[in-house]
């Protein structure tokens, strides 16, 4: 894809208010706009499921990078992103902001949404969005969130706020980060709305535990491999629900190219961090859903480029729930193609669910196209 610079300046002066000075920065903007349209057709005890939509992402990035006066680099920035139904939503107050100090292989990073992480289906690269099909029906009775496949997508706590560490190791980078609240909900620069706002975050309310992860992502020195390997660990989300689940993620995942191909395998285990069925009986249960849930998930893909601007890819994943509703393991087959147009993208993608969410007798189809490019 095309990526051109649109705005360019150099700002040299001093930070109003801060007495501080900046040598000489570069600021950049950029984005990208996303279009698609997606089609479900479900089969489940409940003949229904079957439905159409258009789908849309947009985002705008601003970014600033340069010196510091003891020679260090540095680089911050913020993002606004609105993806479909967004209105007021986390991604115009909690994407990509950050403020980093590099020196040499070692950057220190305060932010969110910006550290390394395996938020990536690498088995479905040249498909659309994650591996777990989304919004095959409303599901079966006792499940409140029974439209959401239980296939992981990634248990990562990159999206929020904290600090982290990341050192380059090869052509690899090995990674820490530490969040102290597993919300996005967060306060002004100098807490003035810690009456308010931290309410949200009382632990006699719901408690938002603190969590870290521990990273890497590189090649380990074998020419054409990309590998990932991450893991969280962290509070309950919410202390008062008893049936919650300590945050943790596994994440493990292999792509290797060679040629025109790509093989790649990825394992995924969460809990307490994400999207699932709803936790099985009473209202305690139907409060905690995802958070009392584990969930397992294992995939296969390969990729071939027929040309500079045309690939193919084919991926396969099983996955699995501990909800006492979810009997049956998630299978999903995703078959896909993209075009490349110099400064547009054109993916299309089919899937054929069996079992979804778990559950005996629910399949379905779901066909996406998706449009995009980047300034």
């Amino acid at each position: 894809m095309t990526n051109k610079l649109r705005l360019s300046t150099a700002i040299i002066g001093s930070l109003a208010g801060l007495g501080l000075s900046a040598a000489v920065a570069q600021t950049t903007v950029s984005g990208n706009v996303a279009m698609g349209f997606i089609a479900t057709s479900t089969d489940n005890i409940n003949k229904n499921g079957s439905w159409s939509s258009m789908t849309k992402e947009t985002q705008i990035n601003v970014g600033t990078k340069g010196k510091l006066n003891n020679g260090m680099d540095y680089a911050a920035g913020f993002s606004i992103e609105n993806d479909g139904d967004d209105t007021g939503a986390t991604g115009t107050h909690a994407e990509g902001n950050y403020i980093e100090i590099i020196s040499g292989d070692t950057k220190f990073l305060v932010g969110a949404d910006r550290m390394q992480n395996g938020d990536r289906h690498v088995t479905n690269a040249n498909g659309i969005g994650y591996i777990g099909q989304d919004g095959m029906g409303t599901g079966q009775a006792n499940t409140s969130t029974g439209a959401i496949s239980i296939m992981p997508r990634h248990g990562s706590i990159y999206q929020f706020f904290g600090t982290g560490i990341t050192q380059k190791v090869g052509n690899g980078g090995l990674s820490v980060y530490y969040v102290p609240n597993m919300t996005t909900t967060v306060l002004t620069e100098i807490g003035n709305d810690s009456g308010t706002t931290a309410q949200t975050n009382d632990s006699t309310l719901t408690n938002k535990g603190k969590a870290f992860e521990v990273g890497y992502l590189g090649d380990l020195g074998v020419k054409g491999l990309t590998a990932q390997a991450f893991f969280t660990r962290g509070e309950k989300v919410n202390d008062q629900q008893s049936l919650d689940k300590k945050a943790k993620s596994d994440n493990f995942g292999l792509s290797y190219n060679t040629g025109p191909v790509t093989l790649s395998a990825s394992q995924l285990k969460t809990k307490g961090v994400q999207n699932g069925l709803a936790a099985a009986g009473g209202a305690t249960g139907a409060l905690n859903g995802n958070l009392a849930e584990e969930l397992k998930g294992r995939s296969v893909g390969v990729a071939y480029a027929a040309s500079k601007d045309l690939t193919f890819g084919l991926a396969y994943a099983k996955a699995e729930s501990d909800h006492v509703l979810s009997i049956r393991d998630e299978k999903t087959t995703i078959a896909s193609v993209g075009y490349s147009l110099g400064a547009v993208g054109i993916k299309a993608q089919y899937a054929e669910v069996d079992n979804f969410a778990g559950l005996a007798d629910s399949d379905g189809k779901q066909a996406r196209i998706l449009m995009f490019t980047s300034f």
